[in-house]
């Protein structure tokens, strides 16, 4: 496994944090009910989107900690659509939700500037997708959500 360099951890660092802020902006003129509706019919709405990233972060999150502090601990496999769902997340206040988002990520990112270069290289065992570091999990969560949020701007902007 390739240790990470600083600047990648830094920089996927600064990308996962700048997501909450990115989700205010493109929001900030539209009312909380127009963050409900979808833009075409069976798509999803910004509120829908965003529900889906809040589930991730709810699940993502204590499989961050856990490799963290734990030699090599078990990640179970998650349904975050229907962690979404189970907790109604795309029928909660926005604004509260968002709020509650980012202190999390806030939390987070201070967490992850406070770890050392080499708990970066640290595993957790997947039970899908096996063996996986700390810099893979960051990675994939950063592009997961960058993806989601340009979908979100993408209906703020129509």
């Amino acid at each position: 496994m390739r240790q990470p360099k600083f600047f990648e951890i830094e920089a996927l660092i600064n990308r996962l944090a700048t997501v909450p802020a990115l989700i205010a902006h493109a929001i900030e003129r539209w009312r909380e009910m127009e963050l409900h509706i979808p833009p075409i019919q069976g798509e999803w709405s910004v509120a829908d989107v965003f529900a889906h990233m809040r589930a991730v972060d709810d699940l993502w999150i204590p499989r961050v900690y856990a490799i963290v502090i734990r030699d090599r601990p078990s990640l179970t496999a998650y349904d975050e659509r229907r962690w979404a769902e189970v907790v109604g997340y795309a029928h909660a206040d926005f604004h509260s939700s968002l709020t509650l988002y980012t202190l999390r990520r806030a939390e987070l990112v201070r967490m992850l500037h406070h770890i050392g270069l080499n708990e970066w290289q640290r595993i957790g065992m997947h039970e899908e997708y096996g063996p996986i570091s700390l810099f893979d999990i960051i990675k994939g969560w950063v592009e997961h959500e960058e993806e989601h949020y340009a979908q979100l701007a993408a209906i703020c902007n129509r």
